[in-house]
């Protein structure tokens, strides 16, 4: 695959992570509570996509991860995706790490404020 079609294919698995959490933020906005049953949910759906997010990344990069530490990337996403990122970039790696989680974090948040008003007219 050509790195141009690795970007755009990158880019499309982010902005998809970015649509699973305003979906996590329009449900919250509906159930204050999630249940750990969606939790789950969300979970499952993040992983792979951000493990392949960190293989195709590392490949643009031209720092290809081991094929056998794919299932660790998969298993321990939340601690292994930032450092694989950090790996391959170095110090700029710590800098789009620290961007997606502050746009992660204000996408679900915004989402869940506004399903709140629209429905309830009101945080609760």
């Amino acid at each position: 695959m050509k790195i141009e079609s690795q970007r755009r294919y990158r880019t499309y698995l982010i902005v998809l992570v970015y649509l699973i959490m305003a979906i996590m933020g329009i449900r919250l906005g509906f159930y204050q509570y999630i249940s750990r049953g969606w939790e789950l949910v969300y979970s499952l759906a993040l992983a792979p996509i951000l493990t392949e997010i960190c293989i195709v990344d590392s490949r643009i990069v031209g720092k290809p991860l081991s094929i056998f530490s794919y299932w660790l990337v998969f298993m321990f996403y939340g601690y292994a995706v930032p450092i694989c990122i950090i790996r391959a970039r170095g110090k700029f790696g710590l800098v789009i790490v620290a961007a997606h989680l502050i746009g992660l974090i204000l996408v679900s948040t915004v989402f869940w404020i506004v399903t709140s008003y629209l429905v309830y007219g009101g945080l609760y």
